[in-house]
C-alpha cells in the first residue's frame, strides 16, 4: 500500500470521526438542571441587548440601565399558566420595585404580537420583550431542551414548542430572574430548574434596597 493511499485512508477516517463527534454534540440535550448549574450568576457581567417590545420598537439594555437597576425576568411563553401568574404577581408590585430603585423587564422567545397579548392579559405596565431563537437567553446560559418524551406530551396536547417558536428544537429558558445594576453587573440571580419556582417580589425588593444602601 502506497504512502499516498495510506494518507487518503487516514484523512477519510479523520473526517468521518469529526462528523460523528459533531453530530453527537448537535444532538446533546442540555437539561434544565445543567442550565441551572452553568447559568450566569451574581458578579458576572450581564450581556447587553437590543430587543423588540410588544409594539415592535427596539429597546436596548443600555437605555434601560440609565433608569437604574434592571429586574430582568425570563418566562417560557404565553401558554404557560405559571408564567402568567408570576407576571401578574410582579405587575402588582411594580410601584414597590420602582420605589426600591428598580424597573421590571420581561423577556420570552415569542414574537412581539404574543408579547403584546401577554402584556394585555396580565395587565403589566413594564416592557415585555421578544428574544428570537433565545439568543439572549443563551448568553445568560439559561436555555435547555425539553426531553423527547415531554416534548411529545406537549405535542399531544396541541403545543408544538419548536414550531410555535420558529425553532429547530423544543427549547425554553429557565424561569430565571436577575437584578442588574447600572454598570451591567449581576447583583442578584434566581435560577432554578423547576419552572414552578420563581423569585419572590419581596426578595427582589429587599435586594434592590440593599443595593441602594451600598
Amino acid at each position: 500500500m502506497t504512502k499516498k493511499l495510506l494518507y487518503i485512508i487516514a484523512l477519510v477516517t479523520a473526517v468521518a470521526l469529526w462528523d460523528a463527534t459533531a453530530n453527537a454534540q448537535s444532538t446533546t440535550i442540555i437539561s434544565a438542571e445543567d442550565a441551572a448549574k452553568n447559568a450566569l450568576n451574581v458578579g458576572a457581567k450581564a450581556p447587553a441587548f437590543e430587543l423588540k417590545d410588544s409594539t415592535g420598537k427596539l429597546v436596548s439594555s443600555k437605555d434601560l440601565l440609565k433608569q437604574g437597576s434592571m429586574v430582568l425576568t425570563f418566562y417560557r411563553g404565553a401558554w404557560c399558566p405559571f408564567c402568567n401568574t408570576y407576571l401578574r404577581k410582579l405587575g402588582q408590585r411594580t410601584a414597590d420595585i420602582k420605589a426600591a430603585g428598580g424597573h421590571l423587564v420581561a423577556i420570552s422567545v415569542e414574537n412581539p404580537d404574543s408579547s403584546m397579548a401577554v402584556a394585555k392579559k396580565n395587565e403589566v405596565l413594564f416592557p415585555v420583550l421578544s428574544d428570537p431563537n433565545l439568543d439572549l437567553a443563551r448568553k445568560f446560559g439559561i436555555v435547555f431542551q425539553l426531553p423527547p418524551d415531554t416534548a411529545e406530551t406537549y405535542k399531544s396536547r396541541g403545543l408544538d414548542l419548536a414550531k410555535r417558536n420558529s425553532m429547530e428544537k423544543p427549547e425554553l429558558p429557565l424561569g430565571a430572574t436577575y437584578i442588574i445594576d447600572k454598570t451591567g453587573k449581576i447583583t442578584y440571580a434566581f435560577i432554578d430548574a423547576d419552572y414552578r419556582k420563581r423569585a419572590e417580589p419581596d426578595v427582589i425588593i429587599e435586594n434592590l434596597k440593599m443595593k441602594a444602601k451600598m
